[in-house]
């Protein structure tokens, strides 16, 4: 799936751009007002175009990488290395990463009239999609926005804010999908957290995503030698070797798999094989990206076996103007995505939008 070596680019540009949400995005690691996102046009020496993006969150808080720190290293690092044809050097920074490569994905698969997705290996048109519901003030709360999904839910959840809100909706669902997700907030050596978790094995959970601190997968396996419920990865894999660190110790009974995340679509491919491999369930996650970066995960999405449904609503869940024409819709049912299947990501970027929510700007050029 790698485009073939060529020349590097001759002209690659850097957009810091930021755009509110319908809906503050609340979790136990902080709130999301708006995407504060940079995204990277790379004109290719032929003259082809493509498009790719860096979803780092706006503080390291999710992960290590963040919004602030992705801009120097893509524009220090990253991108001068990609213009002189050599190896970076860059250790981690995964985010940064991806937005390079399916950049250049992109424009590889508009050169050749062909979409990311059927380059990828695409089996379905369209994908099965969660809606996240994130911290609420109230249990009413909560069950007003399950309630208004379509679909399969994800609630998030924190410390003191678990059984309720997950038993409120499992008694009003009985046999919905209901996954819960507590992003590393979980300490196994508090008695309290360790009765919590406990607890929400009777609640039949699709699965609990990352219980634990993602430095310590082995807490992580912990949780999954004790649990019922399917323990699912998320922050604690950056990497295609740390998803096989992490199958290794059986930490992960179903492994989240955002292209961003793990450093482009090749490393969340590789990853996907792991799993497979492993007889683990995949699916793709979301990074509340604007549709450069929904597209490109939605293309991974379509390769895989669709086991679980996807994290990727459509972006009007998210936005109410996105910065690509046409926006990422819903498909035969609002609990589905369609997959672009238009040149390169399948969706073009508005120029004009993207122009009007563009903070920062900067051309590098060899």
């Amino acid at each position: 799936m790698t485009p073939p070596a060529g020349p590097p680019p001759r002209r690659v540009e850097l957009r810091r751009v930021r755009l509110p949400l319908r809906h503050p995005h609340i979790t136990a690691t902080g709130t999301e007002a708006d995407r504060d996102v940079v995204i990277v046009r790379v004109d290719e020496a032929d003259g082809a175009v493509g498009w790719g993006e860096c979803s780092a969150l706006s503080a390291p808080t999710y992960t290590s990488e963040w919004t602030d720190g992705a801009w120097l290293v893509l524009r220090d690092h990253l991108v001068p290395a990609v213009l002189a044809g050599r190896p970076s050097g860059v250790r981690g920074h995964p985010m940064a990463t991806a937005a390079v490569e399916t950049a250049r994905l992109d424009a590889f698969c508009r050169r050749a009239g062909r979409s990311l997705a059927g380059h990828l290996g695409a089996a379905r048109r369209e994908v099965l999609s969660c809606t996240v519901v994130g911290l609420g003030r109230s249990v009413d709360e909560v069950l007003a926005r399950v309630d208004g999904a379509p679909g399969p839910v994800k609630i998030k959840i924190a410390p003191g804010w678990d059984l309720e809100p997950l038993a409120a909706a499992r008694a009003a669902w009985p046999d919905r999908f209901i996954a819960a997700d507590a992003n590393g907030t979980y300490d196994l050596d508090d008695p309290d957290h360790a009765r919590a978790l406990l607890a929400l094995d009777d609640l039949g959970l699709a699965y609990l995503e990352q219980p634990t601190d993602p430095a310590d997968l082995t807490a992580a396996a912990t949780a999954a030698g004790r649990l019922a419920t399917p323990v699912a990865l998320d922050e604690a894999l950056d990497a295609p070797g740390t998803v096989r660190t992490a199958l290794a110790l059986h930490a992960a009974g179903v492994v989240n798999l955002k292209p961003a995340r793990l450093g482009g679509p090749r490393a969340a491919l590789e990853a996907a094989s792991l799993a497979a491999a492993a007889g683990v369930a995949v699916f793709v996650g979301g990074m509340l990206e604007t549709g450069v970066g929904r597209a490109a995960a939605l293309a991974v999405a379509s390769v895989l076996p669709g086991d679980l449904p996807t994290d990727l609503g459509p972006s009007d869940r998210y936005f109410a103007h996105d910065i690509v024409v046409p926006a990422v819709g819903a498909a035969s049912s609002a609990a589905h995505v369609c997959v672009p299947c238009g040149s390169g990501l399948g969706v073009d970027v508005d120029l004009e939008r993207l122009a009007a929510c563009t903070t920062d700007v900067v051309e590098l050029a060899r």
